[in-house]
């Protein structure tokens, strides 16, 4: 097909599958380091021509987002398809990039030229990684690193660079065992001359490194707690259709009954957290809302955190309402300055009106200004609220932990994608967003994973029904959270510097510097 030979596809394809196994339901950290290892060996071997080359790297971009990304066929089987297409041009313009990179064929191979091209070829994938999270307000999810998560010796240099820099790290591996076996293929065959593998040594020692501040972080002694928060999470596991919200009256019943649930067990507590709205009216034209907020205060909750739609005229925000301090005073509202694409808003919408039909209804919603912190009143505790996939985009949770708050919260609604793995993929891209800031994140899911993750990474508690073996069924985490003076992080202060880093390497190497052997 298109002139490709059939190895070529097959190259691509099993690239595709084998990034999809680095995600849940798979979870396999090992396909991460292997998956790129196909096409890429396929590249430096054949050389295929940049249409080709192209034609190869969206089959296998294509091949993983379809696969990885099949829960969205829960809420829309024609946004699916045209979204994973879409980014499957990411993937194939790495892949043009990094044939590209590895030069002439008659080139002999060396240490120094083949660190050269890894190094290119692994800052190539950040940056078209960071492309894809980034142009039409991105959607990164299960970037190459993200796939290490159950690693904790690897994912602590994020609070460093952020998932990209983990990426990198992967990619750095997994094309490094490539151009170490192609020598090799060329060294038995007699094409080149037996020679020190500095590349290979270069490789291992990346990985040491990364390993080294990895135990660094984890093993070294914590500051003692500023103070100690006492919380509970509800998840009242509310059934959901993509198609039409929930009836008010239900959630606001299934809340209630799992606050006194909690409360009654725990006592009166600093902070109550509902998730996300459930409903498709807001809060303030919704009086069993208002009813279920001042029940649960009175049952203990000190301070009560909820999701909401937010209506101002012509105008509907998705936001976070946290009920503090005394009865009758004015909430502190958060409005989710980051829409999902193809869900909260559709883009081009207004040209093509027909792009609407493709999604659930409910017309666009409209993107907060700022990002925004609310303070619990009396301990001074501040929170940043993050709603729906706000806590799987790290450029919205280092903008709102420059603000340095104690505590980050997640108030979300993975009910939309049934038992499918969308739900458990959100939650292993929002665990990074606790190890790059450095602080300790709440996620209140209303079905999905509803937990606690310390800043190392942990998942320290979450909803998890052991007779049904489900996160779905409905209950509620609760506890005392040490919290600690916020204090920013290397990647907090200095964002994507090594997408930034990345993007120079790539530049140089596209002009053509001059490779020295």
């Amino acid at each position: 097909m298109f002139g490709i030979p059939i190895v070529g596809w097959i190259c691509a394809g099993v690239t595709g599958l084998g990034l999809t196994m680095g995600f849940a339901p798979f979870q396999q950290p090992l396909a991460g380091w292997l998956s790129l290892i196909p096409l890429a060996y396929y590249g430096v071997r054949e050389r295929p021509s940049l249409p080709h080359s192209f034609w190869l790297g969206a089959f296998a971009g294509a091949t993983h987002f379809l696969t990885t990304f099949s829960w969205l066929t829960t809420v829309t089987v024609a946004g699916w398809i045209m979204l994973s297409l879409y980014m499957a041009i990411y993937p194939a313009i790495w892949f043009v990039l990094w044939v590209r990179f590895a030069g002439s064929d008659s080139t002999p191979m060396t240490s120094w030229g083949n660190i050269r091209h890894v190094v290119l070829g692994a800052s190539a994938w950040v940056v078209t990684e960071w492309l894809r999270e980034t142009v039409f307000s991105g959607f990164g999810w299960n970037g190459l690193g993200v796939s290490q998560g159950q690693l904790l010796l690897l994912s602590q240099i994020a609070d460093l660079g952020g998932v990209p820099l983990i990426s990198w790290v992967v990619a750095y591996g997994g094309l490094t065992l490539t151009l170490t076996a192609r020598r090799f293929e060329l060294e038995i065959r007699g094409a080149q001359k037996w020679k020190p593998r500095w590349d290979f040594t270069a490789g291992v020692f990346v990985l040491g490194v990364t390993m080294v501040y990895g135990s660094k972080t984890i093993f070294s002694s914590q500051e003692r707690p500023w103070l100690n928060l006492s919380y509970a999470a509800i998840q009242p596991a509310v059934p959901q259709d993509p198609w039409k919200s929930a009836k008010m009256s239900r959630v606001a019943e299934e809340l209630s009954r799992w606050s006194e649930v909690a409360l009654t067990q725990s006592g009166p507590i600093d902070l109550l957290i509902w998730p996300e709205s459930l409903a498709g009216t807001g809060w303030q034209e919704e009086p069993a809302l208002s009813r279920a907020v001042e029940k649960a205060r009175e049952f203990g909750a000190r301070s009560l955190l909820t999701g909401s739609l937010d209506i101002r005229g012509n105008k509907t925000f998705n936001s976070a309402v946290l009920f503090t301090g005394p009865e009758g005073q004015a909430p502190q509202v958060y409005d989710k300055t980051h829409l999902v694409i193809m869900g909260e808003y559709v883009p081009l919408a207004d040209i093509f009106p027909w792009l609407r039909k493709l999604v659930p209804p409910g017309g666009d919603l409209t993107e907060g200004a700022r990002v925004g912190i609310v303070e619990l009143a009396g301990s001074g505790v501040k929170i940043a609220p993050l709603i729906c996939f706000e806590d799987s985009v790290a450029r919205v949770v280092r903008r709102a932990a420059q603000k340095l708050p104690h505590l980050l919260v997640n108030l979300t609604n993975d009910a939309w994608f049934g038992r499918s793995a969308g739900a458990v993929q959100h939650l292993q891209n929002a665990r990074f967003r606790a190890i790059e800031t450095r602080l300790p994140l709440l996620r209140a899911t209303n079905d999905g994973v509803t937990a606690l993750i310390s800043p190392r990474g942990v998942i320290l508690e979450q909803v998890w029904d052991a007779d049904l073996l489900s996160y779905r069924e409905p209950g509620f985490i609760s506890g005392e959270l040490e919290l600690r003076e916020p204090r920013a992080t290397f990647y907090t202060r200095w964002g994507d510097w090594a997408v930034m880093l990345s993007g120079g390497l790539v530049a140089f190497g596209f002009f053509g510097i001059r490779e020295v052997t």
